[in-house]
């Protein structure tokens, strides 16, 4: 976890110092693509999926990417789509135990139903497992997986997912896995010639014993992997993130290279869409400008899910 040093710093880095239309401006037409929601087993959200794309379409969203650690949510984010008009929904799956793992079956069935974004492995990594049990209370069976094998080879069944990623076009995202695992993964998937390629919540170091260091992470924005940065991250129920500090990732990563999600829905924390405005208006009180925010939460999210540029 980042530590904050200037409680001061970090408390008026949260707190809304800007103009709320430009906030407003920004937040219009802009995409989360890291969206939990209800229902969701050891881990209860406060909103279901279809409260979460109304609530996201009324504050004026144009599209969400539903997660979930259980269950891929393609055919959910269908029905949802077809409920909720005026918003993009998206399906994804997460490489965790309950799909079975690095599961390349699993992987084609959501593609062919609509899924936008595979993770590698989330609360059931490896590197997470014993993070997630002790700070979540979610009981994680198992060693936990990697997507290495014992001699440091990405494993034979993640290039099969590589291949499907590749052929459908789909959002290569990282999970909770270790540092020494992204790259080799990130290298393998280069090969395969997948382009779209997210670092998942890159400073969340309170859920991953080991993360980039920033120089690795600058070094991938450069070759076109995306860094993901979340509300989550700095919210206070959160990972408490110094805001300060998101910022200033940012600026060293290249805000061409990174994308704001929301990481939300938790107990205790905002809606999806509300996370989303805080978040902006922290990013834009700590510096960030309104041009900086709009390719990471507009232009580049956009990007990856295949959605023309807006007008």
């Amino acid at each position: 976890m980042t530590n904050v040093s200037d409680t001061r710093e970090y408390t008026l880095a949260l707190r809304p110092r800007t103009d709320d239309s430009q906030v407003g401006k920004i937040l219009k037409g802009s995409i989360s693509m890291h969206v939990h929601f209800d229902p969701e087993p050891d881990s209860p959200k406060r909103l279901n999926a279809l409260e979460t794309a109304l609530t996201a379409r009324e504050m004026g969203l144009r599209g969400i990417v539903l997660k979930n650690h259980s269950y891929p949510t393609p055919p959910l984010a269908s029905l949802i789509s077809e409920l909720v008009p005026g918003i993009a929904v998206f399906g994804s799956i997460c490489l965790d135990y309950e799909v079975g793992g690095l599961n390349a079956h699993a992987v084609e069935a959501a593609a062919k139903l609509g899924a936008k974004v595979v993770w590698m492995p989330v609360f059931s990594a490896r590197n997470s497992r014993a993070l997630v049990t002790r700070l979540l209370g979610i009981d994680v069976k198992g060693d936990g997986i990697s997507v290495l094998g014992e001699d440091g080879k990405i494993v034979p069944e993640v290039v099969d997912i590589l291949k499907i990623i590749k052929a459908y076009d789909m959002v290569l995202a990282t999970g909770h896995i270790s540092r020494r695992e992204i790259l080799a993964l990130v290298d393998k998937a280069k090969q395969q010639g997948i382009k779209k390629m997210i670092v998942t919540h890159v400073m969340s170091s309170f859920l991953s014993e080991s993360i980039l260091k920033p120089e690795e992470r600058e070094m991938l924005a450069k070759e076109g992997v995306f860094m993901e940065h979340t509300a989550w991250e700095i919210s206070p129920a959160g990972g408490r993130v110094n805001p300060i500090d998101t910022a200033a990732a940012i600026e060293k990563e290249g805000p061409s290279n990174c994308i704001m999600s929301s990481d939300l829905a938790q107990i205790g924390n905002p809606s999806v869409a509300e996370g989303m405005r805080l978040f902006i208006s922290s990013m834009l009180s700590c510096g960030l400008s309104q041009k900086d925010i709009t390719y990471m939460v507009k232009v580049n999210p956009a990007q990856l899910l295949g959605l023309k540029p807006e007008a």
